[in-house]
């Protein structure tokens, strides 16, 4: 009888220790209007890079006789994908499409690297 007293007791004092010693979280944030317009010039920003930027996958950068061929080569396997033939001193350069999204730029780049294995993704900016 005088265990069972003893074990009840302990199991009492047990069970009001864990429940007296527990513990309730609480945070608070605060945050200065400062980081606030940061955090707003920094959507802006991304914002304007996103709308004034493109993907474009170049083909060619040398000579304008091997721009040519390689111009007429890519319109003849891929006529749906627009190309732009352009001078930047030294060379001539062959770009094709503009792509918003870098993925669907990737995976156009995959379809077209069997045939042109020197083509590469390139980012640019949109001329205003």
């Amino acid at each position: 009888m005088h265990k069972r007293i003893l074990f009840l007791f302990s199991l009492i004092m047990l069970g009001s220790f864990g429940w007296g010693v527990a513990q309730t979280a609480s945070l608070q944030i605060k945050q200065t209007e400062k980081i606030d317009s940061l955090f707003q010039l920094k959507i802006q920003w991304d914002r304007e890079t996103f709308e004034n930027s493109y993907y474009t996958i170049q083909l060619h950068y040398g000579s304008l006789e091997k721009a040519k061929e390689i111009e007429a080569q890519f319109q003849e396997i891929f006529p749906h994908i627009p190309t732009d033939l352009s001078f930047e001193t030294p060379n001539y350069k062959v770009q094709s499409g503009q792509y918003n999204n870098a993925l669907y730029a990737e995976k156009t780049l995959d379809s077209i690297k069997p045939h042109f294995p020197s083509a590469f993704l390139l980012k640019r900016k949109k001329k205003l």
